[in-house]
């Protein structure tokens, strides 16, 4: 099980990502989608990492770059 769960949102964003990404090579989005999940994970353990950005946003929320997708 998940350390976290997923917004139906976020779920549709994934898989917009992973088929985006897979028309043209589709181990290179499952690296990112084994990515985004990895930073998940980290993020839950760790909520308080990343960023925020009040110049993007007033909600108390933070901001986190895969490394290996800028």
């Amino acid at each position: 099980m998940l350390p976290f769960q997923l917004t139906p949102q976020a779920t549709e964003d994934l898989d917009a990502i992973w088929w985006t990404i897979a028309e043209e090579n589709r181990a290179a989005a499952e690296r990112v989608e084994v990515e985004i999940i990895a930073a998940c994970r980290r993020l839950a353990k760790h909520p308080r990492m990343g960023t925020k950005r009040q110049d993007v946003t007033l909600l108390p929320v933070r901001f986190w770059t895969i490394a290996k997708f800028p």
